[in-house]
């Protein structure tokens, strides 16, 4: 399918004047001012109700962010309304009273954990801090210790202390309830002395084991405090409530800002397109492309609503880069997603979306090859297909899904796998429906002959080379390049073959003529490479060595090394289709296992084949498109398409946020 052709236009608005035309420059743009303001204001009131009333979502929605859907009704009716600065300050001032309580409550939270420690202490903090001629030690020490610096003489009437008993609280006016029994531990102390003793105490304290503790700076009794914290808190975070409440009412408002978001992002980008015009005092010229399908409307436009505009077409330039727009079948669109991925195709190059359909499903079904998981995989895109009709990408995706599932199935039938070996009897008893479907469609048991699933595997690799070969020489004759066609197409398709033939003889006794054959298209197309593919040198030495090297894969456009890497990349095929049929039979086993168990051994085995099947086609699904996407990207795009170009997006409401419903959307 080729690419849309795509037309430049170039459009001047002319006005008459008294004194002619005035000069055409490119000044400076109209600041965006107006389009950033709001959108930074719908912004901060999106932010707030995410963070105050988070929108609650389900599995799919969380794995694929869907963007909304609305009609040019709705979407003028939400621009036209002027409410968007009172929004803004009752989300401002909402804002505010969520960062006010909750800097509050978390400066409460931090001081109630220092000074909890300190709650069952009997007495007033400001009683041992206040004294000026008295200083009080107050931290952890063993009586024993506490008792030796007591009768120590030089202390004599100067130093005295007690037990600080832990757990000391009153409860609601009861008296003080004391620990149950005496600790052989460390005990808290409260120790006293006269001021000017206090560093020479400090001293023998601390040599005899006494670890101080800072007490909190709190006014009256720590429990006093703690009862005043906990009323504090509650109070804010009952303000902090009551702006999660505010927010749920206000998340009604999410909707109509996020389609005002995606107006304003269009007109931003509408400002940044005008920009790029060159404009006088009475004359504005515009240029820029339209599709060949699109240019009888677009000229109507022109016609009838700008009746003084003059334009004319003409055709891209040769080495302009042109923005591309795809079009294809509705069977070939939903790939066209693997090829945006890796990248347009250019102006002048063919869309290489139908010539790799039969490929990735191929690769994809051998891949994920099994009747249950195809099933599976069915439904489930069904599902999908169903839900994201509006939304192209993923609905793109889900098509995709849909046919990987139809074969799926297919090689699953032919491989003999159903959720891997469920069939058998001793899991489903003798002569079960699955069993007798399996024997009657099955072709080839890859874990049975394993060697010929992996000849089936290397054979479509080395058929895809050479078909990727056959599409870069499609691609030189339609620009008309016959020398790269021929040399660097031709002569491989040449040269391969000979050698799969002579590598083939390595491993097994062929025919005498066909081995002939194998060294006949071998030598001249061999032959053909040294002569041809240093054909670029004017030195015949240069250009010789360099068709030498080129064979083996050094220089040149290909080489035999690439072709082998390349050809042994699709054992993944064999790698991944065996993995997926081990991994079902191993859940199989474990339930089959458990199936003997007395009373529960039936739900057991359900149990572990639900999720056990579940999780392989969870892992297997992922395994099989991301390996099949390599296959294509790497090993067959990497013999003849190289993307990058731009994608054609026209002026219109344009946004990932918002799309508008189209008439066909509403039956």
């Amino acid at each position: 399918m080729r690419c849309i052709a795509l037309r430049q236009s170039k459009c001047s608005i002319r006005r008459k004047h008294a004194s002619g035309l005035a000069p055409i420059s490119r000044k400076t743009p109209p600041p965006r001012k107006k389009a950033d303001e709001e959108i930074r204001k719908i912004d901060f009131i999106l932010n707030v109700l995410d963070t105050h009333a988070p929108v609650q979502q389900g599995f799919f929605e969380g794995l694929t962010p869907l963007p909304l859907v609305a009609d040019s009704g709705e979407i003028n009716e939400v621009t036209k309304e002027s409410v968007l600065d009172d929004r803004f300050s009752s989300a401002k001032e909402l804002d505010d009273i969520f960062r006010h309580a909750d800097r509050v409550v978390n400066e409460i939270r931090s001081e109630m954990q220092n000074i909890l420690p300190f709650e069952d202490v009997p007495f007033e903090v400001a009683d041992i801090k206040r004294p000026s001629r008295m200083r009080f030690f107050f931290g952890y020490a063993q009586e024993e210790a506490m008792r030796a610096v007591e009768a120590d003489p030089a202390w004599q009437g100067r130093f005295a202390w007690e037990v600080v008993p832990a757990g000391y609280l009153m409860r609601r006016g009861a008296k003080p309830v004391a620990p149950a029994k005496k600790t052989m531990g460390p005990l808290r102390v409260v120790a006293a002395c006269l001021a000017e003793d206090a560093e020479a105490v400090r001293a023998s304290l601390l040599a005899a084991g006494f670890e101080e503790i800072s007490l909190p700076d709190v006014h009256g009794k720590v429990r006093d405090r703690i009862r005043e914290l906990r009323a504090d808190l509650a109070e804010y975070e009952g303000r902090l409530a009551i702006v999660a409440s505010r927010a749920k009412l206000m998340s009604e408002w999410r909707r109509p800002l996020t389609i005002l978001k995606a107006y304003w992002l269009s007109q931003r980008n509408m400002e940044t397109a005008t920009a790029q015009t060159a404009h006088g005092k009475w004359v504005r010229v515009v240029c820029g492309y339209v599709r060949e399908r699109d240019l009888a409307a677009v000229e109507n436009t022109l016609r009838y609503e700008f009746p003084r505009c003059s334009y004319f077409l003409c055709d891209p330039e040769p080495d302009e880069e042109v923005p591309v727009s795809l079009t294809s079948s509705s069977f070939v669109r939903p790939i066209q997603m693997l090829t945006e991925m890796f990248g347009l195709p250019n102006y002048r190059d063919f869309d290489p979306s139908p010539f790799m359909v039969a490929n990735f499903y191929i690769f994809f079904g051998i891949c994920f090859g099994d009747v249950g998981y195809g099933t599976m995989l069915v439904l489930l895109s069904l599902y999908l297909n169903a839900k994201t009709r509006p939304y192209r990408g993923v609905n793109n995706f889900a098509r995709v899904l849909l046919i990987g599932g139809c074969s799926t199935i297919f090689f699953g039938l032919i491989l003999g796998s159903w959720f891997g070996d469920l069939f058998k009897p001793e899991y489903l008893g003798e002569n079960n429906l699955m069993l007798r479907l399996q024997e009657t469609f099955v072709v080839l048991d890859p874990l049975a002959k394993t060697i010929v699933a992996l000849v089936c595997a290397l054979s479509i690799g080395i058929l895809n080379q050479f078909y990727g070969i056959a599409l870069k020489m499609y691609g030189a004759f339609r620009q008309g390049d016959m020398a790269t066609a021929l040399f660097d197409g031709l002569l491989w398709l040449i040269t391969l073959p000979g050698i799969v033939i002579l590598a083939c003889t390595m491993f097994t006794k062929l025919p005498p003529y066909l081995l002939n054959i194998g060294m006949g298209l071998f030598f001249i197309g061999a032959l053909g490479l040294v002569l041809t593919q240093g054909r670029d040198s004017k030195n015949i030495f240069l250009r010789l060595i360099t068709g030498v090297t080129s064979i083996y894969g050094i220089v040149g456009s290909y080489g035999v090394t690439a072709f082998i890497g390349d050809t042994l990349s699709y054992c993944r095929l064999l790698a991944l289709g065996l993995t997926t049929s081990i991994v079902a039979q191993t859940f199989n086993m474990m339930a089959g296992m458990l199936k003997e168990t007395p009373v529960v051994g039936f739900f057991l085995f359900i149990l572990v084949l639900v999720v056990g099947h579940i999780f392989n086609f969870m892992i297997s699904l992922l395994g099989a498109f991301v390996h099949s996407m390599r296959l294509i990207f790497v090993e067959f795009f990497g013999r003849f398409y190289d993307g990058g170009a731009k994608p054609f997006r026209p002026l219109m409401f344009d946004s990932p946020l918002c799309i508008v419903k189209k008439p066909a959307d509403t039956r």
